[in-house]
């Protein structure tokens, strides 16, 4: 059974066991981009980004998101949370 893309389709409440939340989140989708996009679409795509943007990097293997988020700090100042099962990030 999949999962319902609940965010994706622009949901203003969801419910995550048994409790109502409000999304507060602006949810975007990469329609021009293959879900293993490389590291330098990524960077390019993300360096568009306003400055006071938060990123966070939910998909992909641990090496491989520690090494986008070193990168996008070192070469474009871009600091971006890796959330772990459990955790939160808030706005």
């Amino acid at each position: 059974m999949g999962t319902k893309p609940l965010l994706v389709d622009g949901k203003e409440h969801i419910k995550i066991f048994n409790d109502t939340y409000n999304v507060k989140a602006q949810v975007e989708t990469l329609g021009g981009f293959s879900a293993h996009a490389g590291q330098n679409e990524l960077v390019e795509w993300v360096s568009n980004f306003d400055e006071s943007a938060r990123v966070a990097l939910v998909h992909g293997d641990p090496q491989a998101l520690e090494a986008l988020s070193q990168r996008l700090w070192k070469e474009k100042n871009i600091a971006t949370d890796i959330p772990q099962v459990g955790h939160c990030i808030a706005f």
